[in-house]
């Protein structure tokens, strides 16, 4: 189906289903934009290497970039602020990236996408089935999305339930990750190592190069890098490291030697950056 057609029947869907009077999905100059209440925003795809063989790609990663933000004290017309809206948010989200993926032509990769914690914990049952109605009109394979969940110390305490929501995608034929906060305390990270890892062991685990350089500095921190390191090699998963920036960073990820990586030093080494990846 044509992008113009997508965005057409997903606008259609979107209005009917948030009661909005406007276009959320929006095309301009060959890009998808979401509008949000009053946030605009569009997709960064962000190559992601093999680290082994680096000149090629493993996917993409999408990140979310703002266009226009809210002033303070300013509610959005969409109601945002209401945890209920927080689905829709991330829905939108996430088909803005899917659409801007089309535009790259991959006929192979993955293409790495956040759900907001408030998501899962605010949908009961049926994870993923809304979004593999849109991946499957998209014409892609549910494996090539990895779902990623984001941890960090607010939701530690929430972490049984999370995963367990995760695992109906995996469980509909996503590919799963788990995403490791830059702030995330390494005593957090233990925890999940001990509690949860082997009852559920995503497909992936991502880190950025700021985890390790930020608690490597703390008593004991290298000692600890390796162990969680030795114990995520042990599963059945693959270890991603993004933030490679500088040279600093790619002699952390020489070290760690991970199965992906993500950085603008990677991509500065490997040009693979186009104009089209650009920040769509």
């Amino acid at each position: 189906m044509p992008l113009q057609h997508l965005i057409d029947s997903f606008n259609d869907r979107f209005i009917a289903e948030n009661h909005l009077k406007n276009n959320p999905l929006r095309y301009l100059d060959g890009k998808v934009h979401g509008v949000f209440g009053q946030l605009t925003f569009g997709s960064d795809l962000r190559p992601v290497h093999y680290f082994s063989t680096p000149e090629r790609l493993s996917g993409h990663d999408a990140a979310t970039v703002p266009f226009v933000t809210l002033a303070p004290g300013e509610k959005p017309s969409f109601a945002e602020h209401q945890t209920p809206n927080i689905v829709s948010l991330d829905r939108l989200t996430r088909t803005v990236h899917m659409l801007n993926y089309l535009t790259l032509n991959q006929e192979e990769g993955h293409l790495f996408l956040d759900v907001h914690p408030r998501h899962l914990l605010t949908v009961q049952q049926d994870h993923g089935a809304y979004f593999e109605d849109i991946i499957r009109r998209c014409g892609l394979p549910l494996r090539r999305i990895v779902i990623s969940l984001p941890i960090n110390r607010s939701h530690e305490h929430q972490m049984a339930i999370l995963l367990e929501r995760l695992r109906n995608y995996r469980d509909r034929g996503y590919s799963t990750a788990i995403r490791i906060d830059d702030e995330t305390p390494l005593a957090c990270v233990d925890h999940f190592k001990a509690q949860y890892l082997h009852r559920f062991s995503p497909d992936v685990i991502r880190f950025s190069s700021l985890f390790f350089h930020r608690n490597d500095q703390e008593p004991g921190g290298l000692r600890r890098r390796n162990a969680l390191l030795a114990a995520l090699r042990q599963i059945d998963t693959e270890l991603f490291l993004d933030a490679i920036k500088d040279q600093g960073d790619a002699d952390l990820a020489e070290a760690i030697r991970p199965d992906h990586a993500q950085g603008p030093w990677l991509d500065a080494q490997h040009r693979v950056i186009e104009p089209l990846l650009k920040a769509i």
